[in-house]
């Protein structure tokens, strides 16, 4: 007689263990999952492309924009990144930078440093790569270019455009991270 008791408690000790196991599991992936970075970027310069001008705020890029490069990444929660340049003629870059402010959600205010040094760093460029395990040496402009800087007036960097415009290669770099 004790041994028909003890089956169904038996039973459905293990199907608890046993929820516990895939509860466990699942957990598991779910953090791995979330901390796996999303990249996605470009392969080598092209023309303005339907994914490149997915990379901008405005969605759109100049009709001369060349030799476009660009990259979305995310990582878990937080920890979002946007990041791309292209060449055109300095009124084309200078148009677009301001349009990109003008198309944030925030709609922050801008300001322009022009004769300024790229605020683009290597380690910047590292920070990329550790977070995101991207390569974004292409994202750092010759090291004595001078350009108008572009950013936002209450000096938050977070979630705001940071727009350097290479005004001698005629060259603009856009990043935005969070």
């Amino acid at each position: 007689m004790k041994r028909q008791t003890e089956a169904p408690w038996r039973w459905f000790f293990r199907c608890m263990v046993g929820i516990g196991v895939l509860f466990a599991a699942f957990s598991i992936l779910l953090v791995v999952g979330m901390n796996r970075p999303h990249v996605t970027q470009s392969n080598g310069y092209s023309n303005a492309t339907l994914d490149a001008i997915a990379a901008t705020l405005s969605g759109s890029l100049p009709k001369t924009a060349t030799n476009v490069r660009y990259c979305r990444a995310s990582r878990g929660m937080g920890g979002r990144l946007r990041i791309y340049r292209f060449s055109a003629p300095l009124a084309d870059l200078h148009a677009h930078a301001q349009a990109e402010f003008t198309a944030h959600w925030d709609k922050p205010q801008f300001q322009k440093t022009p004769s300024s040094g790229s605020p683009i760093t290597d380690h910047e460029i590292k920070l990329y790569k550790t977070g995101f395990g991207i390569d974004a040496d292409w994202m750092l402009p010759p090291s004595n270019a001078l350009g108008t800087f572009y950013e936002s007036v209450d000096g938050q960097f977070s979630h705001r455009p940071t727009i350097f415009v290479d005004d001698q290669n005629g060259v603009l770099y856009f990043q935005m991270t969070d």
